[in-house]
This record gives structure tokens, C-alpha cells and sequence, in this order.
């Protein structure tokens, strides 16, 4: 193989001859690095440089950069190594290739510092929206997306889903690198996080125990998403009612301002409850009762360790079908009433242990 070898004058050598002329400085490099070079001459479809100072390269056309036409003889560069050699000797270089890698290795600085980025929306699935950034593609998931931006859709329609996202393609968003693998190509950003961040992040922002008022702007069979000034926040449905909650549907609409209290913060996700506004009815009207009291109670449900009893007031207590009277307890039918015993009240865990009456 001959290649062309940067000496005090230019000569056509066989590889052998070049490493034992020049020894260990002889192309150092292989196809994929990225090489420090200067440029020697630019012509109309291809830019020749000296290549580390050992040999010669060129970067033909199809692989100039986007300012390639800024260059001039004698400016330094950064080129990716394509192939050792063409017919002519020289190594083929590519400007094109090194602002890709450039470009990765940026926004993988930027997503180790956690700085805003926009990005441009290119097209949309029902996972998310492919996004655009210097030539390359991301993707930003569904769930990543700002609650101004998020597609809720009554009953969760996938088709109606990706049509909102689709309304999007073009727009310019901004955003939070949270994933950047240039081996892998996954390029992955939230624009959720980004609103967090420009608000001064959902830790500064609100405080556990603080009562907040927000808009309901989804609701799930899980719980009701609340719009909290751009962030988004959850109530989880059993953190809706002290009672039990069938349909949320039948107690709230999208659009209603509520008011709730913040009972967790985790990871930049805020999780809201709407009962801790109000005190627990179950410790107020267990306060009246005291161990050793007979109660009528009715079972409700039978279960493999024991009997659940309900109670006057709406309480409920257990019967565990353990001891002597394990067969007796097992042997109860749902909707019969009888005579029960408190044997243990634990007010913060709503429990109420019974036992039947003699």
C-alpha cells in the first residue's frame, strides 16, 4: 500500500518504507478517529490538508461541513478519517463526520451540566415526537412533555392522541437532555424537566405540607393530573377522599380548580392530596371508642385470615380467624350481624381489631 507522507517534500512510499523512515509517528490514527489537520489547498470539490503533520489527506465534497465555504489555506481543523487511502495515496477525511461527532460530544457536555436545549419537532408517533438538533434526531416522549404540551385525550384514544402530537410537528420546544449515547445513537430529552429547571426546579418551588391550588387537566382511572403554575402534579386516587372512591369521573372535570396539599416531592414529580386538607373522620370517631367496648357489626367480606366487620359511623374492624375460635370465625357468612368485642385500636394505620362477643 502507498501513501503520501508529509516530509520536507512530498514522496510516494510503500507502507514498510514510511515505518521505517518515520518509525512510531507514522498514521497514528485509523478510520473513525477524529485527527488535527491544516488546510493546504481548497478547490471547488475538494479541500487537501496535511494530516498531523505525517501525511496528506482530502476531504472530497460530499463530506464538506455546513461552513465549509468559510475556510481558507492555512486554517486548522478537525476531520473524521474515512478511509487510510484512495488510488492516489492520500487519506480521505470528512468534515461532516467530525461536526457529527463534535455536535455528540456537545450535547453530551450539555446534558452532564443540565443546559436547556431546543430542539425542533420532525415528526410524531404514539410514543412521542421525534425532535431535531443540529442535523440529529431525538426523541421526546410522551410522558417528558410540558403540561401545556401534554395530549390529553378523554378515554385515553390513541388516534386522537397522535393527532394532537402531529399538530406539533414543526414547533420549537425547549428542552433537558436526559439521555445522550453516541455509540448507541439515543438521544432522549424532556421538556417537562426544562419548565421544572426554568422555574427554578420543583424543589424550590413548593414545600411538603404546603397547600397549593391548581387545574385539573387529566383524569385517570389512577387519579386526577393538576397543572400547578406549568408543572405537573398527581393526585393519586386514594389520596382523594378519606371515603371510598369509585369514579373520579362522577366527582370531577377537566378544567376545575381544586385546591390540595403537597405530600411528596421525589425525583422532580409532586404528588398532591386532596383528603389531607381535611381531618381523617376514621381517628375522630375512633377517639370515642375504647378497648374492651361490645359493638354490633355486620360482616362485610370473609377472607382466608379472617372476617371484616362493618361498624356504625362507616368504621370498619378485623377478625382474625386464628386461636380458638378459628373455626367459629371461618364459619361466618357475609351479611350476618352479630356481637363483637374491641380488642386493639390503632388510630394511624385506621385499624380495629375485634373479636366475637361471648
Amino acid at each position: 500500500m502507498a501513501v503520501k507522507v508529509k516530509k520536507e517534500e512530498e514522496k510516494e512510499l510503500t507502507m514498510d518504507k514510511v515505518v521505517e523512515e518515520a518509525g512510531d509517528q507514522v498514521v497514528p490514527f485509523s478510520i473513525g478517529n477524529s485527527v488535527d489537520c491544516e488546510v493546504v489547498e481548497i478547490t471547488g470539490n475538494r479541500i487537501l490538508c496535511d494530516v498531523a503533520g505525517l501525511t496528506y489527506g482530502f476531504v472530497p465534497e460530499k463530506e464538506f461541513s455546513f461552513d465549509t465555504n468559510e475556510l481558507k489555506t492555512g486554517d486548522k481543523i478537525t476531520a473524521s478519517v474515512v478511509s487510510m487511502e484512495n488510488k492516489e495515496g492520500y487519506v480521505v477525511l470528512s468534515l461532516r463526520r467530525a461536526d457529527r461527532d463534535r455536535l455528540w460530544d456537545n450535547l453530551k457536555e450539555k446534558m452532564d451540566k443540565g443546559t436547556l436545549v431546543e430542539v425542533k419537532v420532525a415528526n410524531a408517533n404514539r410514543g412521542g415526537l421525534m425532535v431535531e438538533i443540529g442535523g440529529i434526531q431525538g426523541f421526546l416522549p410522551v410522558s417528558q412533555l410540558s403540561v401545556e404540551h401534554y395530549p390529553r385525550v378523554e378515554g385515553g384514544d390513541p388516534g386522537q392522541i397522535l393527532q394532537k402530537l402531529k399538530k406539533m410537528i414543526g414547533t420549537a420546544l425547549t428542552t433537558k437532555i436526559i439521555a445522550a449515547d453516541k455509540d448507541e445513537e439515543k438521544l432522549i430529552f424532556s421538556e417537562k424537566m426544562a419548565v421544572a429547571e426554568a422555574a427554578g426546579g420543583v424543589d424550590t418551588l413548593f414545600d411538603t405540607g404546603e397547600t397549593v391550588e391548581g387545574v385539573i387537566t387529566g383524569i385517570a382511572p389512577f387519579g386526577l393530573f393538576v397543572n400547578l403554575n406549568n408543572i405537573e402534579a398527581l393526585v393519586h386516587i386514594s389520596e382523594v377522599s378519606w371515603d371510598h372512591v369509585e369514579d373520579l369521573h362522577k366527582m370531577f372535570k377537566v378544567g376545575q380548580k381544586i385546591k390540595a396539599k403537597v405530600v411528596k416531592i421525589d425525583a422532580g414529580k409532586i404528588s398532591l392530596s386532596i383528603k389531607r386538607l381535611t381531618n381523617d373522620p376514621w381517628i375522630e370517631k375512633m377517639k370515642k371508642m375504647r378497648v374492651g367496648q361490645k359493638v354490633e357489626g355486620e360482616i362485610s367480606k370473609m377472607t382466608a385470615y379472617g372476617a371484616f366487620v362493618k361498624m356504625e359511623n362507616s368504621l370498619d374492624g378485623l377478625v382474625n380467624a386464628t386461636g380458638t375460635d378459628a373455626d367459629k370465625i371461618k364459619s361466618l357468612k357475609e351479611g350476618e350481624k352479630h356481637r363483637f368485642e374491641v380488642i386493639e385500636l390503632k388510630p394511624e394505620a385506621r385499624r380495629i381489631g375485634l373479636r366475637l362477643a361471648d
